[in-house]
């Protein structure tokens, strides 16, 4: 008979917060839950062999266990592919059970001839209490812009994702993908989920691909120093339109600034015009290998499968000089996920140094001795160290003090924004946006970073009070 899985949830704790998924090797017969829900600290979701599927009893398990969940405070967060990858470990062993019975079947002898051995406990980073704030955060974040926001502006707001990683150990603290569905009762409504709109069964911050806009100029700035082609102190003029070339002449919006323009000026406002001149001089390919190093469209090193996304190169099809100045404000071909928003967001906390990012952090066998233990990782650094990224930092410190909500935040953020235009236009020939956002905080010695994405969000700034929720928590918890 074919087994799906179990989950074992701890409720967070301050100076252990994890998430457990158990082994199956004992789960020989149906358990009792009640003191799993009712007694002690921890909680456990079994998801029962087929026979079991679709059952009176099944579905009032799921919904005892939910409710179990919702009045402790708990958030779920579970994803099939973490536990296949880890299936080794949590296996275990099966034991074997002879049995002797006479003729008239009265006399019956069990003999243990192989004991059952548990399979090991996987320990996640996630934490339960952050999972739930930020899930409730971009929710109430989407919600807000359709009530508030006129067409255009994130009235369409409709879905979205969130990732909050330790910036040192590249643990994923937090993730959430919106819409999602209820877990209880996926299966039963398959047919409804696969079409609605949203796509919940999509999970947006593994698989989600959105041009990052402005969020990718820190890359292009990096790349810039690196290889001479500007100083902090360098400057290009803001006039509000690109004319280098003839037929094609993009605009700015010249929010907050004009004139000679800095990179950390450029930056604070996030200047269209600044970005072309020093993408156009530094060329697509060297900007995207540096975007690349710093965690954007390249593997995180997470277990679990994850799109690898694309940035834009002079060998692409479509290649022109117009697609570059686009790729250098973080459009043209470019698409990313939002965990490499969340790798990038670190690698520039850290100085170009790009953490890889795991949800495992540890496992632990029956007698609770760890079997195995996650290590930081530097999958790539971006040339440069200090020298390159401070200025660059300075510039995302700058920007979020730009911003009211970040500005007034407990910790100091920095941020970088981004509003990268989709298809479809509206009446007035402009076009709707998705809000991108990454970040990381405390500035002076970061702890945590985030990216956030809205689907037609309606500019990057509208993502703020997600990451303002997740500095909220750290606050809260004492934790930066």
């Amino acid at each position: 008979m074919r087994e799906i899985a179990y989950f074992m949830l701890e409720p967070r704790a301050r100076e252990a917060p994890s998430i457990r998924l158990g082994s199956r090797a004992l789960r020989w017969e149906t358990p009792r839950l009640e003191r799993f829900l009712w007694r002690g600290y921890r909680v456990s979701l079994y998801l029962f062999p087929c026979r079991l599927e679709g059952t009176k009893r099944l579905r009032w398990w799921m919904e005892r266990i939910g409710s179990a969940l919702e009045e402790r405070g708990t958030a779920l967060w579970l994803t099939p592919e973490l536990e296949a990858a880890w299936e080794d470990a949590l296996r275990g062993r099966a034991g074997s059970l002879k049995v002797t019975v006479d003729r008239s079947r009265h006399t019956r002898i069990e003999t243990v001839q192989t004991a059952p051995q548990a399979g090991d406990t996987l320990h996640l980073y996630l934490d339960a209490d952050l999972q739930r704030t930020l899930r409730s955060a971009l929710q109430q974040q989407i919600e807000t812009l359709q009530a508030t926001k006129p067409e255009g502006k994130g009235k369409e707001a409709c879905a979205g994702a969130a990732v909050v990683v330790d910036v040192q150990t590249g643990g994923v603290l937090a993730a959430v993908s919106l819409p999602d569905y209820d877990l209880a009762s996926w299966r039963q409504n398959y047919a409804a989920l696969a079409t609605a709109q949203g796509a919940p069964l999509v999970n947006r911050v593994l698989n989600g691909q959105y041009a990052p806009g402005s969020a990718f100029k820190p890359a292009v700035a990096a790349s810039a120093l690196a290889a001479g082609i500007i100083t902090p102190q360098s400057t290009v003029n803001c006039g509000g339109r690109y004319t280098y070339y003839a037929g094609y002449q993009p605009r700015c919006l010249q929010l907050g600034h004009r004139g000679a323009v800095s990179m950390v000026t450029a930056l604070r406002h996030s200047c269209n015009i600044y970005f072309y001149d020093v993408g156009r001089r530094l060329g697509v390919d060297t900007f995207s290998a540096t975007a690349q190093q710093l965690g954007l469209g390249a593997p995180c090193g997470t277990e679990l499968p994850e799109t690898t996304g694309r940035l834009t190169w002079s060998t692409d099809k479509n290649y022109q000089a117009g697609l570059a100045l686009m790729a250098a404000i973080g459009q043209g071909n470019t698409s990313v996920s939002p965990l490499q928003l969340a790798a990038y967001a670190g690698a520039l906390a850290r100085d170009g140094q790009r953490p890889a990012l795991h949800f495992a952090q540890s496992t632990t066998d029956a007698a609770g001795n760890i079997t195995w233990q996650a290590q930081p990782e530097v999958l790539a650094q971006a040339p440069g160290g200090a020298a390159v990224f401070a200025p660059i930092r300075e510039g995302m410190a700058q920007m979020a003090q730009t911003l009211r909500t970040l500005r007034e935040s407990p910790i100091p953020l920095a941020c970088k924004t981004g509003s990268p235009q989709l298809a479809g236009t509206l009446a007035d020939g402009t076009h709707y946006t998705n809000s991108v956002l990454i970040g990381y905080g405390p500035v002076q010695q970061p702890r945590f970073a985030v990216a956030v994405v809205i689907e037609y969000g309606g500019g990057g700034s509208n993502a703020a009070p997600v990451l303002r929720a997740a500095a909220d928590w750290f606050a809260a918890a004492g934790m930066a």
